[in-house]
């Protein structure tokens, strides 16, 4: 059974009043800062305590919809710590006497499960005169002491000397302090008012100040102490959900009182958020083909045994949870209850929320990338290349810096050559003089860091002449540049994987030259319209694809002369018509249609020059084509038969298209077109340890599939019947 759950401290938290009158004022020898525009917060609250039947309208008559404080006036009220005044007011803008400031502070202990004798037993000033804000954050600060404990994310507590510090902010250089607040208060009530800036507590009354000797309405009143409650356990009665960060929710169940409840069964689960409105059936009950179990829960809608329950602080966090960003997030849902209960309301009472953000990355590697196009040797002097160094994670995708941080060493080293007459040769000693820096970068908060690399001409007047020597050919003279660069670790310890990089580990080069583009390609690519169609059911099929062709900058030629050519089976009824030789355009490109005939099959297609050879008789019909393969011109594409079954849709992820919810897998038949949807079942993870997920999940692993060499088992397929439930289990391998 659930248990109710009420450990704080209890006694006096801070020194007697004798203490603190005799703290000396406060010093400038500290290491911490003056606030100004441009401090941070360093450990405000994840959550909040207003939040669900807390924010409900409590219908003040003079807190009006627009008020700046309605919101945390209404929290107040929910928690008992105002009743407002027998007129229905709750009068925002008086003074907060400090009668009643000692009264809120009592309640709001109560809410938080604090003792109130250690937050105001010292306080000694009472009466209808107002109560300062420096005043109102000793109490602040004394109620998140008594509130907050070690198992607590944030937890306050109170130096020898009687000052305040705050757990995760243990540096002090990163305390900032008010300029008035250290000038005018004694060493612990500053401290006070630092320690609440920090929590998010106080933002101060701007240019850095906290005005500790003015007067507090109170409409601010609710909003210091609304904020310090979400510091503490109090949080509304019965199942609260929030986001914590992004992908990650925090679950709370409390009592009437506002206090936790421990052992409590959380049934979690979550949809697509645009299919909310098929999660539940017309009787109320759950719709469970649209229903993904949350942290494990392998049975929605039902309280079990098996259910995850609450901890001691009455809170439960299921963990990382896929967010489906294409469907406008991802909506989760929570509910307790008694072994057997089941949603039979459509949703009733039950808490949710619909999370937009997915969870941050953690990295075990780093990749390294250029811009350099595919197929480009030869950089342009005066161009620049950018260089990215990313950490990654699981599955490749990019991840955010570690704690610690991640730094990289950067070596760069160039040579230069000058009149040589090949640019593929080597320099001689002579001509090749050498220069070397180092510097060391350290990645954001996204995992990334960039720098770039640029050359100039060495001899920018030369213009490729020829060498001049009378009587020798025109030999034209090039000049060039290698930018040689090395990255290694620092700090960080997430070494470069060579496998998902454009670049190595090692020294990798870049050259600069003012060698003229060549007529000759020295690569191409084919870039399909589609990646995969349906093989032709009859007669033949039609697919276009478009050739580029570049120079060594990359450059596109202009008037080559490409045509595309196959290989298939030649025992296989297989076939491709294509038409006959096309020239480029001005960029380089020319677009090809051709027809396909037979069964699926992997068509493995070649861009070629295409060159006429004329047999001296002025008779075309006799002339030979020869066809000659350009580097890097060839692309395989799928023709895929539509898979039958499950030991056919079974096999390697050849392509995948998301926003058809298609698959293509190998099969020995061939490529098998296979289809799924919200209806199915997912399990995505390496060898051995596929975990049950999400749509979402599932289609995050193929896009991040990029060498197509994850695999996919398929049960129970059945592509000509919608209400099957299918389940795919993809297992990943690393890109290579």
């Amino acid at each position: 059974m659930p248990q109710l759950v009420k450990k704080r401290r209890s006694g006096w938290a801070v020194l007697a009043a004798g203490a603190l009158v005799a703290s000396l004022l406060a010093v400038g020898t500290s290491p911490a800062v003056a606030l100004d525009d441009k401090s941070k917060q360093n450990a405000p609250a994840a959550t909040s305590a207003c939040v669900g039947d807390a924010t409900g309208d409590m219908m003040f008559s003079d807190v009006s919809e627009m008020h700046a404080f309605r919101g945390d006036i209404n929290c107040l009220a929910y928690y008992g710590i105002t009743v407002g005044y027998g007129d229905g007011t709750f009068r925002p803008n008086a003074d907060v006497s400090n009668e009643e400031m000692v009264l809120f502070m009592e309640r709001a202990a109560a809410a938080a499960g604090a003792d109130a004798e250690a937050v105001v037993g010292d306080f000694a000033m009472s009466g209808s005169d107002p109560v300062h804000r420096g005043d109102m954050a000793l109490l602040i600060a004394r109620l998140l002491v008594a509130a907050t404990t070690a198992e607590s994310p944030i937890n306050v507590t109170n130096n020898d000397d009687g000052t305040f510090a705050v757990s995760t902010v243990t540096d002090p250089k990163d305390w900032d302090y008010f300029a008035d607040s250290r000038s005018s208060q004694n060493r612990v009530s500053d401290s006070a008012a630092s320690a609440l800036y920090e929590l998010g507590v106080a933002n101060g009354t701007g240019m850095g100040y906290f005005s500790p000797a003015s007067t507090v309405s109170r409409g601010a009143m609710a909003a210091f102490i609304t904020r310090a409650l979400a510091h503490t356990t109090a949080r509304p009665e019965g199942v609260t959900i929030q986001s914590d960060e992004p992908g990650g929710v925090i679950i709370s169940v409390r009592d009437a009182n506002f206090h936790p409840v421990a052992n409590a069964a959380v049934d979690t689960f979550s949809a697509a958020a645009n299919k909310v409105d098929e999660a539940f059936n017309e009787d109320g009950s759950c719709y469970e083909p649209r229903l993904t179990g949350v942290g494990g829960n392998a049975n929605v809608c039902e309280i079990d045994a098996l259910d995850a329950v609450t901890g001691l602080s009455g809170d439960y966090d299921p963990g990382t949870i896929s967010v489906n960003v294409k469907a406008g997030g991802t909506t989760v849902w929570a509910w307790t209850g008694e072994n057997g209960d089941e949603v039979e309301d459509g949703g009733e009472g039950l808490a949710s929320i619909n999370l937009t953000e997915t969870a941050p990355v953690s990295a075990d590697s780093a990749k390294v990338t250029t811009d350099i196009p595919m197929g480009v040797d030869r950089i342009h002097f005066g161009d620049t290349v950018t260089v990215t160094i990313q950490l990654v994670g699981a599955m490749d995708a990019d991840a955010v810096r570690d704690d610690g941080g991640n730094s990289y060493r950067v070596v760069t080293q160039r040579n230069t050559d000058r009149n040589i007459e090949n640019d593929n040769g080597d320099p001689t000693a002579a001509d090749a003089t050498e220069d070397v820096s180092t510097d060391v970068l350290e990645v954001d908060a996204s995992g990334k860091v960039t720098f770039t690399i640029t050359a100039s001409d060495p001899d920018p007047t030369d213009r490729n002449n020829a060498d001049g020597t009378s009587g020798e050919s025109d030999t034209f003279k090039i000049d060039r540049v290698r930018v040689t660069f090395t990255i290694t670790t620092v700090s960080g310890g997430q070494d470069v994987d060579d496998a998902i990089s454009s670049t190595t580990s090692g020294a990798q080069t870049i050259a600069f030259s003012d060698a003229r583009s060549r007529a000759v390609p020295d690569g191409a690519t084919i870039t399909p319209t589609v990646d995969f169609l349906t093989r032709p059911m009859s007669g033949s099929a039609s697919n276009v694809v478009t050739v580029t062709v570049v120079d060594q900058y990359g450059k596109g030629i202009r008037g080559h002369s490409v045509r595309l050519s196959s290989t298939h089976d030649p025992s296989s009824d297989r076939s491709s018509t294509f038409p006959v030789a096309r020239s480029t355009d001005s960029s380089g490109s020319v677009r090809i249609g051709y027809t396909y005939t037979g069964a699926g099959s992997v068509e493995s297609l070649v861009a070629n020059t295409s060159s006429i050879a004329d047999q001296g008789n002025n008779d075309p019909t006799d002339d030979v084509e020869t066809l000659t393969p350009i580097a890097g011109g060839t692309k395989d594409f799928y023709w895929a038969a539509p898979a039958t079954g499950p030991d056919v849709a079974s096999g390697a992820v050849l392509a995948s298209n998301i926003e058809r919810k298609t698959i293509v897998v190998a099969n020995s038949a061939g490529p098998q077109l296979v289809l799924y949807d919200d209806n199915d079942q997912y399990s995505v993870g390496v060898s051995g340890s596929e975990e049950l997920t999400s749509m979402a999940a599932f289609e995050e692993a193929l896009a991040a599939d990029e060498s197509n060499n994850d695999t996919v088992v398929v049960s129970s397929y059945d592509a000509t019947d919608s209400g099957d439930v299918a389940r795919f289990v993809l297992t990943v391998v690393a890109n290579t």
